[in-house]
């Protein structure tokens, strides 16, 4: 009883930790109850999604003019102005008005330099690129050079708030303000969008506002296979994941809209409504995937305000700047039912890490903490293992002699339990109560961008990625391995064969996982033979 209720345990485990990686295989990391909703949504909309053979026109430039203003050519030199928040370091482009660079100076690339959340592909439109239904008046918005009310900006603690306004009017009468009002030491830039295009008023163009290609920031790791990377919308309290292969023309997504964004596994860029917003949207152009807002026009002018969030998924600050920002954090169906537990145990660690400057001792700290915390249920558990093996023996010889009579076994068997005080369940309920906090530990550990970029110990320069000579996967195998080895065997041989072969399908599995959970799994391992040990040797009863 007390060896299967283990192996089930172990083996939840097992599915537990695999389950994000079969559905990346099988139906990729959107549900397939969100994906039906969404294609009957589509279904009962056609407006909402164009026909996938036909290319957006937005997106795709005729070889004709549509209009006299397409072969403008427009005067002028690019310069970019240059805002820096404290977090962030933003290049605004005066050509077209669009973002060239964010560069977060907390947060390294793999060369050493400021990690750029602007993903930069020759041809490919800047982000907060403004697209109009008319390519030549797209050609207008993108390629003008508009005026800017200043050079620079540095916001200080002193200075928490600027602004900057890029202006272009033509001699037709069409005319474009964007402005951007920047916060001190926040991800958040408040945009509004001003677009008066009386010259084409009776042609009812319509605009949208565009982020991409893709998203700066992200880093090739195995751990990426479990997370969703890309197009990602906050609507009708749904969190809808698309695909990029999926992707074809423009998808258009109504109803109650929170937020779409890009997202990677630690940085997000995030497009939030406001006045003047009606649709998200997610379109291809080429290769390259963007996510973006329609704009509400009337006779061809449009007047809109929305914000940007483009910055890091800490959970911290995503919950400070509100929108619902919180929800980019997925832990899948499972993590989310214990993600309540996720933030307390991050705060314990990055408590630890302000004491010790090390997240790889903060780790060791925390397990030894959760570990002290269970340790009466843990101490229980093992005491009712040790009792059931005493009692095995005579579990066998009843079960033998009422083989083809069931209830007289159970009523037999109650009765040894009772005699010798051991509880069956005894063993499995302790260990099944610490599964909420396994679990929250397991996604602080895997999906916190505190562990990104911070060593330990010699060769482990990075505890969110994998250990590179395999050295901690082995060692928690071993661990693993030593643990079962003196943990008493109570069920039939093909069992205790299955469980010692357990801790090697967990070094493989362990292999490519965040160093820094490999070694919380490690040092709890010790802590565990050490309290088995005390108790099997020193323990009489």
């Amino acid at each position: 009883m007390e060896k299967r209720a283990l192996i089930a345990f172990i083996l939840s485990l097992v599915v537990f930790l695999g389950w994000g990686y079969v559905l990346k295989l099988v139906e990729g990391p959107q549900s397939q109850r969100v994906e039906e909703q969404v294609i009957q949504a589509l279904k009962l909309a056609p407006s909402v999604q164009e026909a996938p053979t036909k290319p957006s026109p937005a997106l795709q430039p005729s070889d004709q003019p549509t209009s006299p203003v397409a072969g403008t050519e427009f005067v002028g030199t690019e310069t970019r102005v240059k805002v820096t928040t404290g977090l962030a370091t933003y290049m605004i482009s005066n050509k077209g008005g669009a973002i060239t660079d964010i560069l977060l100076q907390k947060y390294n690339g793999p060369k050493g330099d400021p990690t750029n959340l602007v993903h930069t592909v020759e041809g490919a439109k800047l982000p907060l690129t403004i697209e109009a239904s008319d390519p030549a008046v797209s050609r207008i918005i993108q390629e003008a050079y508009y005026e800017t009310s200043a050079n620079s900006l540095d916001l200080t603690e002193s200075n928490p708030t600027g602004k900057l306004t890029l202006h272009l009017k033509q001699e037709s009468g069409f005319e474009v303000v964007r402005d951007y009002t920047f916060h001190y030491n926040q991800y958040l830039v408040d945009i509004e969008t001003r677009l008066v295009g009386k010259p084409f008023a009776g042609r009812e163009l319509q605009y949208m506002v565009l982020w991409g290609p893709g998203l700066g920031g992200e880093t090739v790791s195995n751990s990426q296979m479990f997370i969703h990377t890309g197009p990602t919308t906050f609507i009708n309290n749904e969190r809808v994941e698309t695909k990029a292969e999926d992707v074809s023309g423009i998808l258009r997504q109504q109803g109650t809209l929170e937020w779409t964004a890009l997202q990677n596994k630690y940085f997000s860029a995030v497009l939030i409504p406001g006045r003047g917003v009606k649709n998200a949207v997610v379109t291809k152009s080429d290769s390259n995937v963007y996510v973006g807002l329609d704009f509400v026009a009337v006779q061809s002018s449009a007047s809109a305000a929305f914000s940007l969030y483009a910055g890091t998924k800490e959970l911290q600050i995503l919950e400070n700047t509100g929108h619902k920002l919180v929800r980019l954090m997925d832990y899948g169906w499972l993590g989310n039912k214990f993600a309540f537990l996720v933030k307390p145990l991050l705060r314990v660690l990055r408590y630890f890490y302000s004491l010790t400057q090390n997240y790889g001792w903060s780790i060791i700290i925390l397990t030894c903490i959760i570990k002290i915390m269970f340790f009466p249920l843990t101490h229980k558990s093992f005491k009712s293992m040790k009792g059931m093996q005493k009692i095995q023996p005579y579990v066998k010889v009843i079960q033998e002699r009422n083989k083809n009579d069931r209830n007289k076994m159970n009523e037999e068997l109650i009765d040894l339990y009772k005699k010798h005080r051991v509880n069956p369940l005894g063993g499995c309920l302790p260990m099944l109560l610490q599964i909420p906090v396994f679990i929250a530990l397991y996604h602080v550990l895997f999906f916190s961008i505190e562990l990104r970029g911070a060593p330990f110990l010699w060769w482990i320069k990075d505890l969110s990625e994998s250990d590179p000579y395999y050295i901690s996967p082995i060692l928690m195998g071993a661990t693993m391995f030593l643990q079962q080895k003196i943990t008493p065997s109570v069920g039939d041989p093909i069992q205790q064969k299955v469980m010692m072969f357990l801790p090697v399908i967990f070094t493989f599995m362990f292999v490519s996982f965040p160093a820094g959970l490999v070694i919380y799994w490690t040092i709890n391992n010790i802590l565990t033979i050490s309290q088995q040990y005390y108790i099997y040797k020193f323990t009489k009863d």
